[in-house]
């Protein structure tokens, strides 16, 4: 009977190794996008890297799925770090309002992601689906328990991702558009799930750990 091979420590090297260029062909593509918009150029990013361009295209085929790659990485390393603040609400919807916030404050915490977002909103609006997913299985519990009253949980949960999302917008293109005007946004969405405004108030002028 064959036995399996163990990984080669020369295996173990090269696969970090690669895992390496990967991440630092992203945070550099992160810079350049927030920087250049739509006219960034994978020679940019291979410039900014440090990298061959044919070192880029061994990890992304193209722009389109290096913009997509940036994007999706960059929420998701957001979203674990957002997720571990969240735990420690006890309040049911405290936790469901907290990453909202949290997601409109990325113009002021992360802002070349922000940037991104902005001048690659039709990237974004291919992975939305999934942005949303957590969401609406949020509310749906919510609703289920009884703490939340909407007829439509799908329905509320997406239009609260779309005002979260130009709360965003906003704050990047209109320098008159505050983060407080993006938690009032917040606040008058939070009636769609049934929630007084007086509570809805009290959600969103809480104070963050940012």
């Amino acid at each position: 009977m064959a036995t399996k091979k163990s990984s080669t420590p020369e295996a173990g090297r090269k696969s970090a190794y690669v895992a390496r260029n990967r991440a630092t062909i992203i945070n550099a593509a992160l810079e350049v996008l927030a920087e250049n918009g739509l006219h960034a150029t994978m020679d940019q990013v291979a410039e900014a890297s440090g990298m061959a361009m044919s070192t880029v295209y061994k990890h992304f085929k193209d722009k389109e799925e290096l913009v997509a790659t940036v994007l999706l990485e960059k929420f998701m390393e957001w979203e674990a770090q957002v997720t571990e603040k969240n735990a420690l609400n006890t309040d049911p919807l405290e936790q469901l309002v907290f990453p909202m916030r949290m997601f409109v404050r990325i113009p002021q915490t992360h802002s070349s992601q922000a940037k991104v977002f902005v001048s690659h909103f039709g990237v974004i609006a291919a992975i939305t689906p999934m942005l949303e997913a957590q969401l609406i299985e949020h509310v749906k519990d919510l609703a289920k328990a009884k703490m939340l009253s909407t007829l439509d949980p799908k329905a509320a949960a997406k239009n609260l991702q779309a005002i979260i999302s130009f709360a965003v917008m906003n704050q990047v293109i209109n320098p008159k558009y505050s983060v407080a005007d993006a938690d009032k946004a917040i606040q008058a969405g939070l009636s769609m799930l049934g929630i007084s405004e007086a509570k809805a108030k009290k959600l969103t002028e809480a104070k963050l750990p940012l």
